[in-house]
């Protein structure tokens, strides 16, 4: 990564743990002082070295900044005021970790549709209801992260 793809980087993430949401492509044009193409091209080279940025299929968009999601799901993560998405809930547990703060995940059971509520506290998981299974192996996440 270069210089200026780790400015960039940061600056949506510092962006999204602020404003609860991702910033446009025209926001991170601004801040780095490039044109939205030339923008457009370095949020491409990170999403192709697995930086944890992914843009939305056909539109280069943000769709996330890993563990952050650019859209509501259906596993929305509560910290005081703040509140962000995550794709899935082990995204939404860290979400918290990463930013570092007390706060829940309520979701629910993609098999069953029954409610759970995931807590932390002190760092720490302190209510969590079932399990969570992963579907896919870690090392195969990235094939297809939309899904996994």
């Amino acid at each position: 990564m270069t210089d200026q793809e780790r400015r960039i980087r940061l600056f949506i993430y510092e962006f999204v743990v602020r404003n609860d949401r991702c910033p446009s492509l025209i926001e991170i044009a601004q801040e780095a002082g490039l044109t939205p193409l030339a923008t457009q091209r370095i949020l491409e080279r990170l999403e192709s070295v697995h930086s944890a940025i992914v843009l939305s299929p056909g539109s280069g968009n943000l769709w996330l900044a890993d563990p952050f999601a650019a859209l509501p799901t259906s596993h929305p993560v509560h910290a005081g005021e703040h509140h962000w998405f995550g794709m899935c809930v082990w995204d939404a547990l860290g979400i918290l970790s990463l930013v570092g703060v007390d706060g829940h995940a309520p979701t629910m059971c993609p098999v069953s549709g029954e409610s759970l509520s995931l807590r932390v506290e002190n760092g720490m998981l302190t209510v969590a209801d079932g399990v969570v299974h992963l579907a896919v192996r870690a090392r195969d996440w990235w094939r297809d992260v939309g899904f996994t």
